[in-house]
């Protein structure tokens, strides 16, 4: 079994603030937690259990007993309480303290006193899944394991905290060398982010224009794990705009992942690839998706767009979609009035592609119908009930490469920061005809379920699946 845990950056920043003081003292926090179960990611077919920050609760100075550099007693009573919302909501519990003389693991007395307290929750919820523990020091450090049901502890493989910033912490953390391939990127960002991206597994959804310049950028980089999954083929109207494909798999209908694939292995770089050759929609990719740190929508497909719009917010796992717009006249030679890419980071705190008018869910629909049904969808088709296919997007192969290293340098600022303290965009719109960039807003829908409420945040696995009915 695998455990991890994903914060959102402004939990973690709400720790930070109230753990982290200049007294020097210890205290005690809590974060309610969704949680993510995996039965095997899909490179090592290995079980997961991961915790999803949804609600931090910081213990009030009254209910401290006695407090100093090195250990901390408060009233536990108020543990007790929170467990009765812990059991309503089927969610975890994790308790958090600091420790102020900068040591960066739980130490035996924590382990002793935090199991009692696992017990008493164990007996009185009866629930079986895992809960945890942290620890987090002055330098921003944070570290932890999870308490089975036995109450055995297992520490975590990895924790991320996202946001604005990528941040991963693991047991590892800057320790060996990488492959001499990444010694010049090494020279530019430092070994921390070779580290980093070893660690990582990556999911690019759609392997056409973007999708295939993503996954190959982001193998070059030196992403430890990558996740393709398209069901579509090579032929000859996505030939010219499909990196590393050739006239022979336009010929043969070889599958876009498969010539992806091939081509990742063949770098030699040591990245593990593993391949969908489905919808991403489909059922059985849940668990894979799940597995994954990051996702790259590189998909035009608006119902696959909700899916991931939404799997964002669950599950705190951060999508970065991206598209390019071209508007054309009918002249002959054709005149392009517009000319955009765009580069969208779904999160919570950012503004979802509903709100952003990117999804059409009429479209969306249709395109489930079309799926699902294709006869019936012939036949609403003819009454007008559904939208229909138009004629092929215009798509030109260096824009759609540009859109892809626009989003690719997106997630590397996240996790190095080169670009300064203020040089994230939750969306950034690239005009090519006027050469210049610009972060837009987007404006939050009233009601929205997922960018004006809080309530999905981290939730995590429920029934039905991402409450889509």
């Amino acid at each position: 079994m695998r455990y991890t845990f994903t914060l959102q950056q402004q939990h973690y920043q709400e720790l930070q603030e109230n753990l982290i003081r200049d007294d020097g003292l210890e205290r005690i926090a809590f974060i309610l937690c969704g949680r993510s179960y995996i039965a095997s990611d899909p490179w090592d077919s290995i079980p997961e259990e991961r915790f999803l920050s949804r609600k931090v609760i910081i213990l009030p100075d009254d209910m401290v007993l006695d407090s100093s550099l090195v250990h901390v007693t408060w009233e536990t009573d108020y543990f007790v309480k929170l467990l009765k919302e812990v059991e309503e909501q089927s969610l975890a519990i994790t308790i958090v303290h600091n420790h102020p003389n900068g040591h960066p693991k739980l130490s035996e007395i924590d382990k002793v006193n935090e199991k009692k307290l696992f017990r008493v929750l164990h007996n009185r919820n009866g629930i079986e899944r895992p809960h945890a523990s942290l620890v987090i020091i002055p330098d921003g450090g944070i570290s932890g394991h999870s308490w089975d049901k036995e109450l055995d502890t297992h520490p975590f493989d990895l924790i991320r905290v996202f946001g604005n910033k990528f941040k991963i912490f693991y047991p590892s953390k800057g320790q060996g060398d990488l492959a001499k391939a990444f010694h010049r990127q090494e020279l530019a960002f430092g070994k921390a982010l070779n580290h980093d991206l070893s660690k990582m597994r990556i999911a690019v959804v759609g392997c056409g224009g973007t999708g295939s310049a993503t996954a190959t950028f982001l193998a070059r980089l030196g992403v430890g794990k990558i996740l393709l999954i398209d069901e579509d083929y090579v032929d000859e109207t996505n030939l010219n705009r499909l990196h590393c494909a050739s006239i022979s798999d336009a010929q043969t209908k070889r599958l876009k992942v498969d010539v992806l694939e091939s081509a990742i292995i063949n770098m030699g770089l040591g990245t593990k690839i593993k391949t969908i050759s489905q919808w991403v929609e489909s059922d059985n990719n849940t668990d894979s998706l799940k597995s994954c740190d990051i996702v790259f929508g590189c998909t035009d497909d608006h119902q696959g767009r909700l899916l991931l719009n939404r799997l964002a917010y669950f599950y705190l796992l951060p999508v970065i979609d991206m598209g390019l717009l071209i508007k054309v006249s009918e002249a002959e030679p054709p005149e392009i009035s517009v000319l955009n890419g765009r580069v969208t980071v779904l999160y919570p705190e950012n503004v979802c592609l509903l709100c952003r008018n990117v999804i059409n869910p009429e479209i969306a629909r249709a395109e489930g119908l079309q799926r699902r049904d294709p006869e019936g969808y012939r036949e609403l088709k003819k009454e007008a009930y559904v939208i229909g296919e138009g004629d092929p997007s215009p798509a030109v192969m260096t824009f759609t490469t540009e859109v892809a290293i626009m989003a690719v340098n997106e997630f590397i600022h996240r996790i190095q920061g080169f670009r300064g303290p203020d040089g994230s965009a939750s969306e950034r719109l690239r005009l090519f005809i006027s050469c210049e960039d610009r972060k837009t807003g987007g404006k939050i829908r009233e009601g929205c379920d997922l960018c004006d409420k809080q309530k999905f945040w981290g939730r995590g696995d429920m029934e039905p699946f991402l409450n889509r009915i």
